[in-house]
């Protein structure tokens, strides 16, 4: 799906769009993960809401000039090196000896993508603007004159890096689990348009997979996905206890919450410019 372009009002809130692609492309196995995600989230901000001119531009625009918590993580702006490993991770470390284990296969990673990068031609990033062109030169975003645009579906790793036979196999397990099957796409449905996305219902898996047409097996994986993503939420009893869907029989009643706003902001296809 897509969302409409945003109001001026809408402009310099803060609010971004994800290209629902991105997990299920891989590209955060090659690329410095945090930073290619965000810098992924300010394309599809950039094309969905119609902002226009260079990246330094956009983020203007967009943040109203106050664009450096963006990149808080990693330096507070697009010209901070670039970072192959979550800083944070290593505070989680229980022992030094850990922490030099992360560290090492940290530079072990790094050195492989970026052998993978030169082989096939790339640019190598080494600061968040570097980053930015790399993922340019992939094709996962396109800047035509002042206007942004993304594919529907991005190009895979698979498609420019000289990847190991094992390391397709596990792209191709990655997107068996992230991409949105007809399943979800038959709930999502029944939620948008069968009924107006409501804040909650009321509901069982059996009463859900008969209104959806659906086998309850497969009606629960695509209410664990929606759930997963953080889209939704199950709750029972007179307390409105949270519970998680493995515990609920076929015909146990809940009240299924949705998160509208969420499943907007982080579950979008961004619609390439014709």
């Amino acid at each position: 799906m897509s969302v409409d372009q945003d109001t001026d009002q809408d402009r310099g809130s803060g609010q971004l769009s994800m290209h629902d692609d991105w997990f299920a492309s891989g590209w955060s196995s090659y690329l410095p993960q945090y930073q290619a995600m965000l810098l992924c989230m300010f394309f599809g901000t950039a094309a969905v809401r119609g902002l226009r001119g260079t990246i330094d531009e956009v983020l203007e625009q967009h943040f109203d000039g106050e664009h450096g918590p963006y990149f808080g993580r990693v330096g507070g702006s697009l010209d901070a090196p670039v970072a192959w490993t979550d800083p944070e991770s290593l505070e989680y470390a229980g022992t030094e000896e850990e922490r030099n284990r992360l560290r090492a296969d940290a530079e072990e990673h790094q050195a492989r993508c970026e052998q993978l990068l030169r082989t096939a031609g790339l640019p190598v990033p080494t600061t968040i603007r570097e980053l930015a062109d790399t993922m340019l030169a992939v094709g996962i975003a396109t800047r035509h004159g002042d206007a942004w645009s993304m594919p529907d579906r991005l190009p895979g790793p698979e498609t420019v890096l000289a990847l190991t036979d094992d390391e397709r196999a596990e792209i191709v397990n990655r997107r068996r689990l992230w991409e949105r099957g007809p399943e979800e796409q038959a709930l999502t449905d029944y939620l948008v348009d069968g009924l107006s996305r409501p804040a909650e219902v009321f509901t069982s898996v059996d009463r859900l997979a008969k209104a959806t047409g659906m086998a309850e097996d497969d009606l629960r994986r695509a209410l664990g996905r929606l759930i997963h993503q953080g889209d939704a939420r199950i709750e029972r009893g007179p307390g409105r206890e949270r519970t998680a869907l493995d515990d609920l029989k076929g015909h146990e009643r809940f009240h299924l919450v949705l998160d509208w706003e969420h499943f907007e902001e982080n579950g979008i296809t961004v619609e390439p410019v014709r």
